[in-house]
């Protein structure tokens, strides 16, 4: 993790981006810190990094994640990708719409995530006080999936 407190000044105040890659059950499987000002794609290539063997899986992201070094990215490591283009491209590239409805999945861990007050409103003042509730709240997430 970097050594600042990965906050960023958005429209809405100072702020801080949780990225995360989740699994089919909704299970929270990688978690990182950015600051809210910084781009979600910049995040998704160090996320996947540290997740390790993408072979044969297929990404399901929203349309911030459509940029051409992450499809490039996942298409070299033999990845599929399920990412929509943006609305302003000339020649979008076709993605499953099928597929792409089972990205609910990912909202619902963020909105299990969020559960916990200090995670939704950011009580820490550093980054790494934050990233550990973070990893505690999605130890909760896993258990309360799981049923243990």
């Amino acid at each position: 993790m970097k050594q600042d407190a990965c906050i960023g000044r958005t429209r809405g105040g100072k702020n801080t981006k949780i990225h995360a890659l989740v699994n089919r059950e909704g299970i929270p499987v990688c978690l990182s810190l950015s600051a809210g000002n910084r781009s979600d794609c910049d995040e998704a290539i160090p996320l996947l990094q540290q997740f390790g063997k993408i072979k044969g899986s297929n990404i399901l992201g929203d349309r911030a994640y459509g940029a051409k070094k992450i499809r490039l990215y996942l298409t070299e490591r033999g990845a599929r990708y399920t990412i929509p283009p943006t609305k302003k491209l000339l020649h979008p590239w076709k993605y499953d719409r099928q597929t792409y409805k089972r990205r609910n999945v990912i909202e619902r861990c963020f909105c299990r995530l969020k559960d916990f007050r200090r995670i939704s409103t950011r009580y820490d003042k550093r980054a790494d006080s934050f990233q550990a509730f973070l990893f505690l709240a999605a130890s909760a997430v896993i258990f309360s999936i799981l049923h243990i």
